[in-house]
């Protein structure tokens, strides 16, 4: 199941403007931050801003985003410019999962091919199936986009090979629990619809309700730079919040992020197994 949906994101002409889209997005992005990189240079040598003050300002503006000092200090010698493709890439996945899910489920259901695959099958194991599917073609999409930045810090010599290699593949790793929310929502919600189009637009308004919600209350913790305040409660509805727990240098809020990723995935399938088994296929 896993292969066929790769074979089926990737082959098709939905996976052809995929792919263009990646190096598109992914080489419009590190244009992008190349060129506002080289801006930020130019002006922290005219005020003569030392590399002991940028990494200072770095773990104060880390620790203000993440809303946590430790996370802050963890991550004050990341490449700026890898950070900025993992938090525009948090913004844009849902986008991602949007294109390719939304129909995971609905155009098996619509065509009655899902027969075939639930003779063979567990219908659970179906519903895994295509979020393993989804949540792979996704993950190789991130990657993709990732790499490019990755390849314009080494041409521009912005760090050692290591570090930019190591730091990219950890913020890349970092988003895939939260990749996996994304996926599983997509999933359900697919799984409820018999028509793609349906499907498409209940997700759509999904997310971005989903978003709407969670902005203000993101930026009530951030109105002041200065400020490292304390995250609302209502923050912790929304998957991209999690990523202050992934990153983080305690083990504990670590494997409590990874926990409660992966629980709520596992939940939003359960669900989806569960009303799927009652429906006539």
């Amino acid at each position: 199941m896993v292969q066929r949906e790769l074979r089926k994101s990737f082959r098709s002409i939905k996976g052809i403007i995929l792919s263009v889209l990646t190096v598109a997005g992914g080489g419009g992005l590190a244009m992008l931050f190349a060129q506002s990189d080289e801006i930020r240079q130019k002006r922290m040598h005219d005020k003569d801003i030392s590399p002991e003050m940028l990494i200072e300002a770095k773990k104060h503006f880390f620790g203000w985003w993440f809303m946590d000092e430790k996370t802050g200090e963890h991550l004050q010698t990341a490449p700026g410019l890898i950070f900025s493709l993992f938090a525009v890439s948090l913004v844009l996945m849902p986008g991602v999962v949007l294109l390719l899910g939304f129909d995971s489920v609905s155009a098996d259901r619509q065509h009655k091919t899902v027969r075939y695959w639930t003779v063979r099958s567990r219908r659970s194991s179906y519903i895994i199936g295509k979020w393993l599917g989804l949540w792979a073609t996704c993950g190789i999409v991130a990657l993709g986009m990732h790499l490019l930045i990755w390849v314009v810090c080494l041409v521009r010599g912005e760090g050692a090979f290591a570090d930019i290699v190591g730091w990219g593949f950890r913020f890349w790793a970092a988003s895939m629990p939260i990749l996996g929310m994304w996926c599983a929502v997509s999933v359900f919600i697919s799984s409820l619809m018999r028509i793609p189009i349906i499907a498409l637009l209940t997700t759509a308004g999904t997310f971005f309700l989903w978003w709407l919600l969670y902005i203000p209350f993101w930026f009530r913790g951030h109105h002041d730079i200065e400020v490292i305040e304390a995250p609302s409660a209502m923050c912790f509805i929304f998957p991209n919040f999690y990523d202050r727990y992934i990153l983080s240098p305690q083990v504990g809020q670590f494997l409590t992020g990874l926990a409660l990723c992966f629980g709520f995935a596992a939940a939003m399938l359960a669900s989806s197994s569960a009303l799927f088994a009652k429906r006539d296929v």
